[in-house]
């Protein structure tokens, strides 16, 4: 029955340590509020990325959009462009009047 019992308090100054090392650990452990706090900051940290990156894409892509445009419009060079003909315009000559016609005496009705 001692050797027993010099194995339980062996057994019990053992666990006393464990338990001692295992409250350090709790205590340097987060709380809920702190965890709460920490993923507030993650995620606005997340969407400020978010933000930039977006950002980022969309200025690169217009710049690369930029850029193609100037390349395809002044790689190959522009042909001459030839003035076209002239518009002519010819004055008609001035048709001839018409002959007069005279008339026999006594056609007309006279007004008596």
């Amino acid at each position: 029955m001692e050797a027993r019992l010099t194995g339980l308090e062996e057994f019990v100054a053992e666990m006393k340590k464990r338990l001692g090392r295992i409250e350090m650990r709790l205590e340097e452990m987060a709380t809920k509020a702190e965890l709460a706090a920490l993923q507030g900051e993650m995620n606005k940290g997340f969407a400020d990325m978010v933000k930039w990156v977006v950002g980022t894409a969309m200025a690169l892509g217009a710049t690369g959009l930029t850029v193609i445009t100037f390349v395809l419009n002044n790689a190959t060079p522009k042909p001459v462009q030839s003035s076209p003909a002239p518009i002519i315009i010819y004055a008609q000559p001035v048709a001839a009047a018409p002959a007069k016609m005279e008339l026999a005496p006594g056609a007309l009705p006279s007004k008596n």
